[in-house]
């Protein structure tokens, strides 16, 4: 890209400039100017679970538009359609919530692919690029799943991610352990030599990588009655907020959805039992 390769470093932060340009490269990819619109800004948004995130990476592109235009002209420059400020997302689901969902999943014929989306980031809090991008067995392009350890590593082999996306391991909760060996098993058939092949990504539809699955997942949410602040990001947020509900230790639930125990603690403490409660009974 050239507004990495020539101005990135120059900007006010640098390394954040270089990591939103990824995110964006990783969403937006071939993608030619023309064909950006509204509605490619509201997926990426969506995408991006984090309005204020996704607010910032879009201004990105917006500056790396405008400077390319500078620089070498285009004949269109489209407008990017940026989040409203200040409006950062606190929906999670219930767990009967989550049960309508899946509902929804099941019943839509050409939804069900996205049983697998919604019970991987609800069981591990992965975010949604590198759920798409899990695989059976280890790669050079996304994360995979170790059933024989029951970890799913959720970065490639030799990946770096940006600083902020640290894409630890995390260890499988029992039940996601057993939907997992069986949709493994599923996903797999003898061929005419007696080898076992098995589909490559963990998430399908009609065997193929599921890349964009944001208008399915739109179709599932209005048939369970949700409205648009139901994300998939929520299932990153909602397996979050289960986890400080539960109690459990700060540091282990970070680690298991690649955050800092400040970030956790910032961002989900308040929904602890014990939260603030030595200082609500001192008095």
């Amino acid at each position: 890209m050239i507004y990495a390769e020539e101005k990135a470093q120059s900007t006010a932060r640098p390394r954040e400039t270089l990591a939103m340009l990824d995110r964006l490269t990783e969403f937006f990819g071939d993608m030619a100017v023309t064909e950006i619109r509204g509605k490619t800004c509201r997926d990426y948004a969506d995408d991006r679970g984090n309005d204020g995130g996704a607010r910032r990476d879009l201004e990105v592109l917006r500056a790396a538009i405008n400077y390319y235009h500078g620089e070498y002209t285009l004949d269109m420059v489209p407008k990017i359609t940026l989040p409203e400020k200040g409006t950062p997302r606190q929906r999670w689901l219930t767990r009967q919530e989550v049960a309508r969902l899946l509902r929804a999943a099941r019943k839509e014929k050409q939804c069900r692919h996205l049983v697998r989306l919604i019970l991987i980031g609800l069981y591990t809090g992965t975010r949604l690029s590198a759920l798409l991008n899990l695989q059976w067995i280890p790669n050079t392009n996304g994360g995979h799943v170790d059933l024989d350890r029951g970890v799913i590593y959720r970065r490639a082999d030799g990946e770096r991610v940006a600083h902020n996306k640290r894409r630890t391991p995390v260890k499988i909760p029992p039940r996601l352990l057993r939907f997992l060996r069986y949709w493994k098993a599923a996903d797999s058939r003898s061929d005419s030599q007696g080898n076992v092949v098995t589909l490559r990504y963990v998430v399908t539809y009609a065997g193929d990588k599921v890349v964009k699955p944001h208008k399915a997942f739109r179709t599932i949410r209005a048939a369970a009655g949700f409205g648009d602040d139901v994300t998939p990001h929520v299932l990153r947020h909602t397996r979050a907020t289960w986890l400080a509900q539960a109690g459990i230790d700060a540091h282990e639930a970070a680690a298991s959805l690649g955050l800092t125990v400040e970030e956790f603690e910032r961002t989900y403490a308040h929904a602890s039992p014990d939260f603030q409660q030595a200082a609500a009974n001192a008095f």
